[in-house]
């Protein structure tokens, strides 16, 4: 948006200051020092305007309760329902445009788990003939179930607008379209017309975000539009660490993206005692002494370790030599597992080799990933402005810990931010200003270049160096 920015013959206030004074707080690691020479604003971040000056600003605002967290207002109805379909979890919203407050919000398990733990299952699974439509069936009624009993509870709301976001083959599943041209490469979806994503049920108008390519849905279209990647001149990154691993890089105008098989571990799936990141998850692990210490959402009673927990607890293991620098756990890794506390009712929650082993491909299938779209960029990670870490992990996750683990490829932490659930901070961002999104999709695509990572030579070298840690200066 524009902002006149006031000067005077006697200002000694930067432009940064000077938007601060006016309730606008921009992301700058460099302070002022213009290090980025420019190419983040279009103002040198040095500027000290002597009159009046008009700039073009993208404050990324923040959407309370967003989180999911308990931080929800019964003071305004919403008129706004925000859906993240995810492949692990479903989030639902149920927020006000007008007012910017969360009235109430939930997250559940995708009801398609038992199906399989993963989207290609998932699409292997709906092409036999035999499974034709069941799990759009399974999908439809859990989403139909939640919204009517919301509904029963809140008779004077009325729901405007329906949002969603998730990644290609969620959506697919959704839409009940085909995903026969998923399952082997060159993984094409279905090519569906604006009416089939955009359409009326009742009163009530659905959009659901389009997707770029197989690995990149709309979800990921929600958070790169919340970021300002249609239109931003730095260099940055979007993680969304979850079950699919998706990545896309904005440079020099261009965004470079890339989906890679990260599995469920970071959501807690696949381990021996994994939960989701839900209160009692254990999210921080600490060695003292060899002793580990724990620290769950909420302050809770352990119930499980979750994708955060897992990832500090990786960083721990090869601080404290439970593994060496080529990724091999040592003899003091106890057979049956490291214990990391007990449950209320005393069952042991360990942290296996197999866990070990699990959370070493998934860190190093983002690390590797984040390579190699810097490469084919043609620049260093060093080159790279900001990192924005999207997902639940991102919600608990110490950055320091799982830069030590070689998550971020090496990337100064300092520019690394967490974001949150990038999708529902876009989708409400959208509901808010509706304006102009078909033209900013369109910018998406016209800039955007998919990278396949699964044949990807540098990629699958990249991963290899990954799953060691002799590189990892941090260590």
């Amino acid at each position: 948006m524009k902002i006149t920015v006031q000067g005077t013959p006697e200002n000694t206030k930067s432009i940064l200051d000077l938007l601060e004074d006016q309730g606008i707080s921009l992301p700058c690691n460099c302070h002022g020092a213009n290090a980025c020479g420019g190419k983040q604003y279009d103002f040198p971040c040095t500027l000290i305007p002597h009159e009046d000056i008009t700039v073009t600003v993208y404050p990324r605002e923040s959407f309370v309760g967003l989180t999911l967290s308990a931080d929800q207002s019964k003071d305004h109805q919403p008129d706004s329902l925000l859906i993240d379909l995810g492949t692990t979890t479903v989030a639902m919203v149920y927020y006000s445009s007008l007012h910017k407050t969360v009235f109430y919000s939930e997250v559940f398990p995708n009801p398609q788990l038992p199906f399989g733990a993963d989207v290609i299952s998932r699409i292997k699974y709906d092409t036999e003939p035999t499974h034709k439509h069941e799990l759009t069936h399974t999908i439809h009624e859990i989403l139909s179930q939640h919204y009517n009993s919301f509904l029963a509870s809140h008779k004077n709301v009325s729901i405007r607008t329906c949002l969603i976001g998730g990644n290609t083959t969620m959506i697919h599943l959704l839409l009940g379209l085909s995903l026969k041209g998923m399952a082997a490469a060159p993984f094409n979806p279905v090519d569906v017309s604006p009416g089939k994503l955009n359409f009326y049920q009742g009163s009530t108008e659905i959009r659901i975000l389009p997707w770029l390519s197989a690995f990149i849905g709309g979800d990921i279209v929600s958070g790169m539009l919340y970021l300002n990647f249609d239109s931003r001149k730095d260099t940055c990154l979007l993680v969304d660490l979850g079950t699919n691993g998706e990545l896309a890089l904005v440079y020099d105008q261009k965004i470079y993206t890339a989906g890679t098989a990260a599995g469920p571990a970071f959501e807690g799936g696949g381990l021996s005692c994994g939960t989701p990141a839900v209160p009692g998850a254990i999210s921080d692990v600490s060695l003292r002494r060899l002793v580990p210490q724990t620290q769950t959402i909420g302050n809770k009673l352990p119930t499980g370790i979750c994708g955060s927990g897992a990832v500090s607890l990786l960083s721990q293991l090869l601080a404290f030599q439970y593994m060496d620098s080529s990724g091999i756990l040592t003899e003091k890794f106890p057979e049956d597992g490291l214990l990391l506390s007990r449950t209320p009712s005393g069952q042991e929650i360990r942290f296996t080799k197999q866990d070990v082993r699990q959370m070493q491909l998934s860190v190093a299938a983002i690390g590797a990933g984040i390579a190699t779209l810097c490469h084919t960029a043609g620049i260093s990670i060093d080159d790279t402005d900001q990192l924005y870490l999207a997902g639940g992990l991102g919600y608990h996750i110490s950055i320091s810990k799982a830069s030590a683990s070689g998550m971020f490829s090496g990337m100064d932490t300092t520019r690394i931010h967490t974001v949150g659930n990038s999708c529902l901070l876009g989708l409400a961002s959208i509901c808010q200003k509706p304006d102009g999104l078909s033209r900013r999709i369109e910018d998406l695509h016209q800039k955007s270049h998919e990278v396949i990572l699964a044949d990807n030579d540098y990629f699958q070298k990249q991963f290899i160096r990954h799953m060691t840690y002799e590189y990892n200066s941090a260590l």
